[in-house]
């Protein structure tokens, strides 16, 4: 557990300098956390960390600006990170992507993804996760994967050709990020109708809380539609 003796160190790279400066300090206000670097383009950030600058997160705009040695945008800068530093743990913050790029971000170069239109507090939550080891991936960015991929035939997808119409609908409605009240409002369910589906997914499918579920449901490309 990280604790204000022990913060997770997080280094900041985005060109928006209000952007950039507010979450320095929603982030310092934090309780174990620590920013080790901010910065506002590419090339400066990986020159402090060719210096050996120590961190435990990196928060990657996507829409990065070009610069010298950069012709496209933050994917470019992770590309980067994962060449000098394999294990690095990133999270690339982004308003959206090209479903190219965001293919390239999670399968290619192991990145969480956290959209800007999500509260600070899950962005809070989402680096506490990633400095875990886990992958975050924004309920939003989950849904346009499954959406724009056919489902693999594997044997952990087995369990999932066993969900019901309304277990499928109430899971759709996990990967749009919304909450057990509006998915109860969308589907005509009452709110603790909707928490014992969930739980039945659990069980079903083996995990323990929603953002292990739509981890899940993006690594084994279930199809939902």
């Amino acid at each position: 557990m990280n604790t204000e003796n022990n913060p997770i160190e997080v280094i900041l790279v985005d060109d928006h300098t209000l952007f950039r400066e507010s979450l320095r300090r929603m982030l310092e206000e934090e309780p174990g956390f620590h920013v080790s670097g901010d910065f506002s383009t590419a090339d400066t950030a990986m020159n402090a960390i060719q210096r050996g600058l120590a961190f435990d997160v990196a928060l990657i705009d996507y829409e990065l600006a070009s610069t010298a040695t950069l012709a496209s945008n933050g994917l470019d800068l992770l590309r980067r990170l994962r060449q000098l530093r394999p294990s690095a743990k990133a999270l690339m913050v982004t308003a959206g992507m090209d479903i190219r790029d965001l293919h390239k971000a999670v399968k290619q170069l192991n990145a969480g993804i956290f959209l800007k239109t999500e509260p600070p507090a899950e962005l809070v939550l989402a680096i506490q996760r990633t400095a875990k080891g886990e992958r975050w991936i924004s309920s939003g960015a989950a849904l346009t994967l499954l959406n724009d991929e056919e489902p693999r035939a594997t044997s952990t997808n087995v369990g999932l050709s066993r969900l019901t119409p309304r277990e499928s609908q109430v899971l759709r409605g996990i990967l749009e990020g919304l909450g057990n009240k509006e998915i109860g409002a969308r589907l005509d369910l009452t709110e603790s109708a909707v928490k014992a589906v969930v739980q039945k997914l659990f069980e079903k499918i083996g995990v323990r809380s929603r953002s292990q579920l739509v981890r899940y449901a993006i690594e084994t490309q279930i199809d939902l539609r």
